[in-house]
């Protein structure tokens, strides 16, 4: 789909789902054990998972760190020059820009809204802390399911993959969003570096756009990608 086909990740990940939420409907208080289990005293269990948490976003931030095409394609280590400009290439640029930039808002707008109904469902009482892991976790899933199955974004974007998905590296940040109805250290560091690894992002992405479109970062296109999908590569290229 977008990048390499990720189906043991996904397997691994949608297994976590299920057997986490059935112990949340039926046993929510061995859910609770494990997550705060005592590991070396004071060190708990989510603690651990919170420092998981940290590591990822603060990897994605590092261009040495950030391996993947998708969500390091911001940093200038990934470009690689097309060729010579023209005003062909302009026209077609700014066409693609608006395009896109219009697709992330609207998934911006939805992702928002979404965030919205969870909080009134918050405030009348139907989403306990417990749910708002949950749902989190499967967010987390389905971020893996995007890449691997298939991604509404993609068709909000009207792009071909990940790699020169616009919003790649707002996934995290819109995984981890519902931790904002549960105030605590941490929960909102965790949204703090999401929030961070955004703000870079799009300040990026305004400096230096070319980087994200495979008209000026040749790195993007198909017959260059390193990775495996299912698509051919003369589709695009």
């Amino acid at each position: 789909m977008c990048e390499n086909n990720g189906y043991i990740k996904l397997i691994i990940k949608g297994l976590i789902v299920i057997i986490i939420g059935l112990f949340a409907i039926f046993r929510p208080d061995i859910l609770t054990f494990w997550f705060t289990h005592p590991i070396i005293t004071p060190l708990r269990a989510y603690h651990i998972l919170w420092l998981l948490a940290v590591l990822i976003l603060i990897k994605r931030m590092i261009p040495r760190y950030n391996v993947k095409m998708s969500s390091g394609k911001v940093f200038g280590k990934n470009f690689l020059n097309a060729g010579q400009d023209t005003e062909r290439q302009q026209v077609k640029f700014k066409i693609m820009k608006k395009r896109t930039d219009s697709g992330a808002f609207r998934s911006g707008l939805y992702w928002i809204l979404l965030i919205l109904v969870m909080w009134m469902w918050r405030h009348v009482g139907m989403l306990p802390d417990a749910w708002i892991y949950i749902i989190v976790i499967f967010f987390i899933f389905m971020d893996q399911f995007c890449v691997s199955v298939f991604c509404p974004f993609q068709w909000l974007m009207k792009n071909k993959c990940c790699n020169v998905c616009r919003i790649n590296n707002w996934g995290y940040c819109m995984a981890f969003l519902p931790l904002i109805f549960i105030p605590s250290f941490w929960t909102y560091s965790i949204l703090f570096l999401s929030l961070l690894s955004i703000i870079q992002w799009e300040y990026l992405y305004f400096k230096h756009p070319e980087r994200f479109y495979e008209i000026y970062n040749a790195n993007l296109m198909c017959k260059n990608c390193k990775t495996h999908c299912r698509r051919k590569p003369t589709e695009f290229n």
